[in-house]
């Protein structure tokens, strides 16, 4: 049996926490694998983790006595140091969201990581373009949980569900897009109309902004559709309800490394419009959702308006531009009026809720799995002596 120990954060309600969790919970179930987990964060109850959940990570915490046969580290910053056993293995989870990488990812990966695991292959492209082995690089999506996030229908409490709701899930950086469905919105919709935009912010992780100003300002200055802020930190069933009760999650972002929400959603049977060219298209079949026109934006990512590379740092592939992606603000209108005015709307999310998505946590966990079977019975790589 193979020894595996998985070292990040579990008790938040970050995306990666959320992963590391339910991976956690997957692999305990195998009996192919024998999994602890060493956390760097502490269980606090406002982050309304489900209980029965809590309770399996509590027992995973508990070193193994011997040391393990395989190491992933899904956390941000990455954690670089060398294992303490010369026999582990590491294997990175690492999701990225621009067309360059930070540099010093891709030396020291190749320096001693066994393994690469990434969400998508479109981060995993830009990985390969900056020169890391495709031997080491393994796909391998995430997943949602079909006994929450499901069609069955729920009475909301959130919000008047009798209103055509949009839902954005984010926060206010700029690769979220987030300024420019606010952009839009002013336009699209004015007051009278039947709608409304549902805005589900996370600065207990992301940091406080003046998002809730800016919204209160659009709404008092502008004759717009209503828009209803919301900060807290929800439970997965309270997510699953918001999804359910919206017409549409709109996610018109710059940069992304997989979407998870998006898939959540649309497991809840919620119609997507997203941006084109992105890792949504891996998980989003075209016939189920609305693209938004995109094109390539060359930028700076070390801007401090993108809060993506800080100054100094640097990137791969030295002498190029990166490029974010632009999604056009005029197709994004053009696609919430339609979806909400077409006389035969109702096709639409009768394909949405037909849709059935296999990643579910139990497939993908399976995934996991046999990856760590493979990178288990690789050839030792070299390890110096300590």
């Amino acid at each position: 049996m193979i020894i595996v120990e998985i070292l990040g954060k579990f008790y938040d309600n970050h995306s990666l926490a959320i992963v590391n969790r339910k991976l956690a919970l997957e692999l305990s179930k195998s009996d192919k694998v024998k999994v602890f987990i060493t956390p760097i964060d502490k269980y606090n109850s406002i982050h309304k983790i489900n209980k029965n959940e809590i309770k399996i990570l509590k027992s995973l915490e508990v070193s193994m006595s011997t040391e393990p046969d395989i190491q992933i580290r899904h956390t941000y910053p990455p954690v670089w140091r060398f294992p303490v056993a010369k026999k582990t293995k590491i294997i990175y989870i690492q999701p990225w969201e621009y067309s360059k990488i930070p540099f010093e990812w891709q030396y020291k990966w190749e320096n001693f990581a066994d393994a690469v695991i990434t969400p998508s292959m479109w981060t995993g492209d830009k990985y390969l373009d900056a020169g890391l082995n495709p031997e080491r690089l393994y796909i391998v999506p995430n997943g949602y949980d079909p006994e929450v996030y499901n069609t069955k229908p729920e009475e909301s409490r959130f919000f008047d569900s009798k209103k055509f709701t949009f839902l954005f899930v984010g926060n206010h950086q700029a690769r979220k897009g987030l300024d420019i469905l606010l952009n839009v919105w002013k336009d699209a919709f004015v007051r009278a109309d039947n709608v409304q935009l549902f805005i589900k912010d996370t600065p207990q992780i992301y940091g406080h902004n003046n998002l809730l100003s800016q919204i209160l300002n659009l709404q008092y200055h502008v004759d717009c559709g209503k828009i209803i802020y919301n900060g807290d930190l929800l439970s997965d069933n309270d997510m699953a309800n918001i999804y359910k009760n919206s017409k549409a999650v709109v996610h018109p972002y710059r940069g992304e490394g997989f979407g998870m929400h998006v898939q959540e959603a649309v497991a809840c049977g919620s119609l997507p419009i997203i941006t084109s060219q992105g890792p949504t298209e891996e998980f989003i079949p075209k016939e189920i959702g609305f693209r938004i026109n995109t094109n390539r934006k060359p930028v700076d990512l070390t801007s401090p308006e993108l809060f993506a590379i800080k100054p100094g740092d640097s990137l791969s592939n030295m002498g190029g531009h990166a490029w974010i992606l632009d999604p056009d603000p005029d197709n994004l209108k053009f696609n919430m009026r339609l979806i909400y005015s077409h006389h035969e709307r109702k096709k639409f999310f009768d394909k949405v809720k037909e849709y059935e998505n296999p990643n579910t946590w139990e497939n993908i966990g399976k995934k996991y799995i046999d990856t760590i079977i493979e990178v288990h019975e690789k050839s030792d790589k070299p390890r110096r002596e300590y």
